[in-house]
């Protein structure tokens, strides 16, 4: 048999998994089964189960696309490591975060967001699926970059926040989650159940607000 090169067996990895989120575009990720990759793919089970030979290892592997999709880890080093006053270093990392999320949207937001409802109802099942992640999460490095500034330059008193820093840091990542649930649902799901399509869900818009709020409640009036 003639030797198949390691560029053809990754293409034809990706082409599972993209067929795998057009798959999770149509049905709850924590629905999806072997066969509906199957079946959408037109190759045999055989072809399939050669790459993958479980739907946990599709999860991972969609998950670590969406990872490297949203990768900005070199851009908030270059932030973190700049002479910029802190609130500058925290509006790049604000706008990075508006980057992320609308990389995110494309089409990987209902895929995450359905692998959170199912992980919080289901650790063993997470713990499976996380195991086989290889990438980590743009976000909670972005998130601990936030913090680190927060709480660095309140120790300082550079920032003199009308409320306990802990309590900001909580306040930021809290409106994230709302933020992105409620552009996840008003994009990805029937108005049914969900918040009406034209109620001005705007990722950019919702996190540059977030960024005026925080610095009011950090003492730095925008």
């Amino acid at each position: 048999m003639p030797k198949v090169n390691a560029e053809y067996l990754e293409g034809k990895k990706d082409q599972i998994l993209m067929t795998a989120l057009s798959v999770c575009s149509r049905k709850p990720a924590y629905d999806m089964t072997m066969s509906d990759i199957v079946a959408a793919t037109g190759m045999s089970q055989g072809g399939v189960y050669k790459y993958f030979n479980n739907i946990d290892l599709v999860l991972a592997a969609l998950v670590d696309k969406a990872n490297v999709l949203g990768d900005y880890s070199d851009r908030i080093d270059k932030f973190m490591r700049s002479s910029d006053p802190p609130e500058k270093r925290l509006e790049e990392l604000f706008k990075i975060s508006e980057l992320y999320f609308s990389d995110l949207l494309i089409g990987y937001n209902k895929l995450l967001f359905e692998l959170g409802t199912l992980f919080a109802y289901d650790p063993e099942r997470a713990a499976n699926i996380n195991r086989y992640v290889t990438t980590a999460s743009t976000f909670g490095y972005l998130i601990g970059c936030a913090s680190e500034i927060i709480m660095t330059q309140t120790a300082k008193g550079y920032f003199t926040p009308v409320i306990p820093a802990e309590e900001i840091l909580s306040f930021i990542v809290a409106s994230f989650d709302g933020i992105i649930r409620d552009v996840t649902l008003t994009r990805c799901y029937s108005s049914e159940g969900a918040p009406e399509r034209n109620a001005g869900f705007d990722e950019k818009k919702l996190i540059r607000g977030l960024y005026i709020s925080t610095m009011a409640m950090l003492g730095k009036q925008q």
